[in-house]
């Protein structure tokens, strides 16, 4: 499943947008985002995270290595996402250790709230640890 949201054009008239891919297995759901999180995104990139907390699987992923920026509203949906998928029982983790994710989650001090793995492969390891750690 692929999602194409454009943004409104920039001052410059470069328009910004926000690719979603879904990638699901029986063990995993994987969302990838490439481009820009901002105000005018994330709306359905909160829209997309539901629809797959809702479907309760395994483990939820959410990819952000491509993207580009996050901004603060971003970050706060990365939040509520991660809030809802531990009240629904969907372990949640992210990848994404380029500046653009990690600075913001640093910055605002969410860095344990919002864990950033390197890579998808991390990410799988540190779900399938979780269960122990919560014990």
């Amino acid at each position: 499943m692929l999602d194409q949201i454009a943004a409104p054009m920039s001052r410059v008239d470069i328009p910004a947008t926000l690719t979603l891919r879904v990638t699901a297995t029986a063990e995993t759901t994987l969302v990838t985002a490439r481009g820009e999180i901002d105000l005018a995104v994330v709306g359905r990139l909160r829209t997309r995270l539901a629809e797959e907390t809702g479907l309760a699987p395994r483990a939820l992923v959410l990819d952000l290595s491509g993207v580009t920026f996050c901004s603060a509203r971003g970050v706060t949906e990365l939040l509520v996402a991660a809030s809802e998928a531990h009240v629904s029982g969907v372990p949640f983790a992210i990848v994404g250790a380029q500046r653009a994710v990690v600075r913001p989650i640093t910055i605002l001090d969410l860095a344990q709230t919002l864990p950033i793995h390197r890579s998808v492969a991390d990410a799988l390891a540190w779900l399938a640890v979780l269960p122990r750690l919560q014990s």
